[in-house]
């Protein structure tokens, strides 16, 4: 067993599979998890190399395990990207493995052999996942936490393990040959399914394949990539579908996911240390909100909704609205508002707010909320992603989150007023404040640079003299307003509101 000595900064006060721990870890390299034929007719071995915190106590430890990109030609599990990652989350107090594949393309390379190539490869992702989880006790591993990773390629694989199963294989693909789904018939008692995705620039060669999973999905990419697309502007040899296409299937699914982009960089983010650096900082975070101590038991995901969309609905059947609605939509702050027509002077209001929904919650039933109506404006407020919690979204993702929202507004009103209503200071959330701070000022900076998106704020009312909330203006729960708290949101807020739907007719 090699000892690899890993050191970090600030490492004291640190949570575990957040926050680094362990500056040592211990390497096992080169174990074999598997033989397979390749293009060349011959049987290959396939190796693993893993990697574990050393000297750790925790002996039922989760499992990421990194599949390296190159095009499905070259590439290496000892790649610096693929080490990189590994030891990143084992310093957390994962267990990692990096997993070599078979390589190759036949010579035609058409995209029926590259899709050829990924299904070769998968099929050695599964083998290596069964693989670890029959090997489980020795190394101290959770059958039940088991996550993929990859790169590009990598990525490409990881997703088709994830999504792509029996029935969806390409039609082009000779089973006959490179025979079933799941590889080589060994540790068959085990399943090759994972609990999450990180897809660092890979995308699939059909998005459908998502419909059918629950699978969480994060999802990032340079927006100048020219080898993989971000989007579907392009294919990569027949994969079309890159990670922001997939991010908002996700969505439509009601599929945790996440997006992260990177502006102006290419593929691999061009190799440049400070984004890579972020780029697998944010993963950590993201996946260390799926572990399933961070999981409710009763956790329904964005159907424990449906009852109240469903009321929605009725409503919509029963009311009646003139050209001059307006839409107010999203969490507590809106269901809770109980006065506000009085409080805004404005009458024709349609009240939509669902307590302790997300913006995740509000795209995926955006549609079934806003297009039955054709409102003047609309006014959104959604204040549960940053919370204090184990679970919380950074800033950038619900900037993400709200583009999205924009977006399917847009595809229905193209040219409405859309007005984010800034999340409010509370007793209850100062913890975070900073973090909501910048979610309002990026979504702020965001609706100054389009046409027909709108910011209001009124912070400043609900800070005392002493910087912090005051407490007159809020609930016993130190979160919600009261009436007067209300009144107060109410009169700072409607100036604007009536320039805004008075704009929309000039």
């Amino acid at each position: 067993m090699g000892l690899i000595m890993f050191f970090f900064l600030n490492a004291s006060i640190a949570q575990r599979f957040k926050e680094t721990i362990f500056t040592t870890l211990d390497s096992i390299p080169n174990i074999p998890y598997g033989e397979a034929r390749n293009i060349k007719h011959e049987n290959e071995k396939l190796f693993l190399d893993l990697y574990l915190p050393h000297a750790d106590s925790v002996k039922n430890r989760p499992v990421l395990i990194f599949i390296h990109g190159g095009g499905f030609v070259n590439g290496s599990r000892k790649t610096a990207v693929a080490q990189n990652v590994c030891k990143l989350f084992a310093s957390k107090g994962y267990v990692t493995a990096s997993i070599s594949y078979r390589l190759g393309i036949e010579s035609t390379k058409t995209k029926n052999d590259y899709a050829e190539a990924m299904y070769r490869a998968q099929q050695d992702g599964r083998t290596a996942i069964r693989f670890l989880k029959a090997n489980a006790f020795a190394w101290g591993l959770d059958t039940t936490q088991f996550f993929l990773a990859g790169s590009s390629a990598g990525a490409m694989t990881s997703l088709a393990i994830a999504y792509m199963d029996n029935s969806e294989i390409p039609k082009e693909i000779d089973q006959l040959q490179w025979g079933s789904i799941e590889g080589q018939p060994s540790f068959m008692e085990h399943s090759s399914s994972v609990k999450a995705v990180l897809n660092f620039w890979g995308a699939m060669i059909d998005h459908n394949w998502i419909n059918n999973s629950n699978i969480p999905l994060y999802n990032t990419a340079g927006t100048l990539d020219k080898t993989v697309p971000y989007d579907s502007s392009y294919d990569y040899h027949g994969f079309k579908y890159g990670p922001y296409i997939l991010y908002q299937r996700c969505l439509e699914s009601g599929i945790p996911t996440s997006w992260r982009p990177f502006y102006g960089v290419g593929h691999t983010l061009d190799s440049k240390k400070t984004q890579l650096d972020s780029c697998f900082t944010e993963s950590v975070d993201w996946l260390f909100t799926r572990l399933k101590i961070n999981k409710p038991s009763n956790d329904i995901g964005v159907k424990r909704w449906e009852a109240e969309i469903l009321r929605f609905d009725s409503l919509n059947a029963v009311e009646k609205h003139g050209q001059d609605a307006i839409l107010f939509i999203g969490s507590s702050y809106i269901r809770l508002w109980k006065n506000i027509r009085e409080d805004l002077k404005y009458d024709d209001i349609i009240h939509r707010g669902f307590g302790g929904s997300n913006l995740a919650d509000v795209s995926y039933y955006a549609k079934q909320l806003i297009y039955p109506h054709q409102p003047k404006a609309i006014f959104l407020y959604v204040g549960n992603d940053i919370v204090g919690g184990s679970r919380d979204k950074t800033p950038l993702q619900v900037l993400e989150l709200f583009k999205y929202v924009v977006q399917i507004i847009r595809a229905k009103y193209p040219e409405i007023p859309i007005t984010w209503l800034a999340i409010s200071p509370s007793e209850k959330r100062w913890s975070v404040w900073n973090n909501i701070q910048e979610t309002n000022n990026l979504i702020k900076t965001y609706c100054s640079s389009k046409e027909g998106l709108y910011f209001i704020s009124a912070t400043e009312k609900f800070i005392g003299k002493d910087n912090k909330p005051n407490s007159s203006l809020f609930l016993e729960d130190k979160l919600h307003y009261n009436d007067r708290g209300y009144s107060l949101w109410g009169k700072s807020i409607r100036k604007d509101l009536h320039r805004i739907v008075t704009a929309k007719n000039n």
